[in-house]
């Protein structure tokens, strides 16, 4: 909770302090089914589907490429911006640099409020980039309302690794702190007071946003930390995440009581701040705890255990109308396209062939309207269905995995299979390759 940690150090400045106290948020996200990311971040990063649509979700809007990593904004940001900015320009700076011009109040807070959400993505870059340097892919980094998200779509393969990319983020998180600081000392008296001010809240939030995340529960960076160190004691992953998804439980407990106790107490908002984000982090970590059984299971299943072998193909060399007469007679809606010396170019849907027009169907070959890899999921028979389901939104109808074994098409995965696949791993089954008829 990146954004809500900013919006409390903002409430407590407004007392006329001129360096915020420390309201203590955590930064956690609504979990997906099938659990958190592996590592914590500025907020919790979800460890979820990646689709390959040039629009990175609905409501989000895309801000660029950095180092080859998509970077996203939900629209809840703007909102976000513009209450950090009307907080500080009506509370923070009037009482910390009396006298300043209202134009340069608004303007300065302006400014505070992007270089924040800069801060946030540079917390979650350091997340990505460590990821990267251990082997991992990091894809796609999204801000929104609580923070910022790293996506990444493998799990960290040793504890070494896993300790190295949860840390990266609060370090991160410190040097900024360090850096803001350092600045609001070189500024006072060299620069109009509300620059210093602007400065030293900068580097007070980004210290308390390291501090807090590093408190040992999940989905904090900190129980991520402590997640990698069970695992290292103990040898069994999964283990070390109950350790660490049980802290989280306790942080939270501990969160809600004490913000109930400031408030009866005090009749302190902080308190109702404290219990807020004490509930959000008992629901992660609740998840965290329910997703991680589900996720080893899936991490054990193979695409070759889910595929169906010998698919009805359809040849990349046939015009659109050509092979619509052919669909017409199949059960099927989507297709694997192959080119004439067998190996898979991509995918074709009958929705795609409709948006084709009439009139260019008979010279239009299947090969030039099909969607190809990336966009398109191929993998080799033994990936692991984790990071299937981390990296592709598949939509019935639409999309397939392609099984590609030494450049040949060994099977298709359908929307379907992925879901059964899930449903029988919930249910503790052993997961089977449907009999084909």
């Amino acid at each position: 909770m990146g954004c809500l940690l900013a919006l409390g150090c903002v409430w407590r400045c407004a007392d006329g302090r001129r360096s915020p106290a420390p309201a203590l948020h955590p930064d956690v996200r609504r979990l997906g089914v099938f659990g958190p990311s592996r590592r914590g971040g500025a907020t919790l990063p979800v460890w979820r589907r990646s689709p390959q649509d040039r629009v990175m979700t609905p409501a989000t809007f895309p801000l660029g490429r950095i180092a080859g990593i998509r970077i996203g904004a939900h629209w809840s940001v703007l909102i976000i911006a513009g209450l950090l900015a009307y907080l500080l320009a009506t509370n923070v700076f009037p009482a910390g640099a009396p006298g300043t011009p209202p134009p340069l109040c608004w303007s300065a807070a302006a400014v505070c409020a992007v270089v924040f959400l800069a801060s946030l993505l540079v917390h979650e870059l350091c997340h990505a980039f460590t990821a990267r340097r251990c082997g991992l892919k990091a894809e796609r980094i999204t801000l929104w309302l609580l923070g910022g998200a790293a996506e990444l779509p493998e799990e960290p393969r040793t504890p070494r690794a896993a300790l190295l990319v949860a840390a990266a983020g609060p370090a991160a998180s410190v040097a900024l702190a360090g850096v803001f600081l350092g600045m609001a000392v070189l500024a006072a008296g060299a620069l109009p007071p509300v620059v210093e001010v602007a400065l030293t809240w900068l580097g007070w939030t980004n210290a308390v946003l390291a501090v807090f995340n590093l408190l040992p529960g999940t989905p904090l960076d900190g129980g991520r930390i402590t997640e990698a160190v069970a695992w290292k004691v103990t040898g069994d992953r999964g283990r070390a995440r109950q350790i660490a998804g049980r802290g989280g439980q306790l942080l939270a407990a501990v969160l809600v009581g004490g913000g109930m106790w400031v408030f009866l107490v005090t009749g302190s908002f902080e308190g109702l701040w404290l219990v807020v984000i004490g509930w959000f982090l008992m629901f992660a970590a609740r998840n965290e705890l329910v997703a991680a059984p589900l996720r080893e299971a899936l991490s054990r299943i193979r695409l070759a255990d889910v595929m169906t072998t010998s698919p009805v193909t359809a040849p990349g060399w046939y015009t659109v109308q050509g092979f619509l007469d052919l669909a017409a007679e199949l059960p099927f809606r989507t297709f694997p396209v192959v080119s004439f010396d067998g190996q898979p170019v991509g995918v074709v849907s009958l929705g795609q062939l409709a948006r084709v027009p009439e009139t260019t169907r008979t010279s239009t070959r299947l090969e030039a309207v099909c969607t190809k890899p990336p966009a398109c999921f191929t993998g080799p028979p033994e990936t692991p269905l984790t990071e299937v389901l981390g990296r592709t939104a598949l939509r019935p109808g639409q999309n397939l995995v392609l099984v590609v074994d030494h450049g040949a098409l060994a099977g298709v995965v359908a929307p379907g299979d992925l879901a059964r696949a899930v449903e029988l791993a919930a249910l503790g089954a052993r997961v089977r390759r449907p009999a084909e008829s």
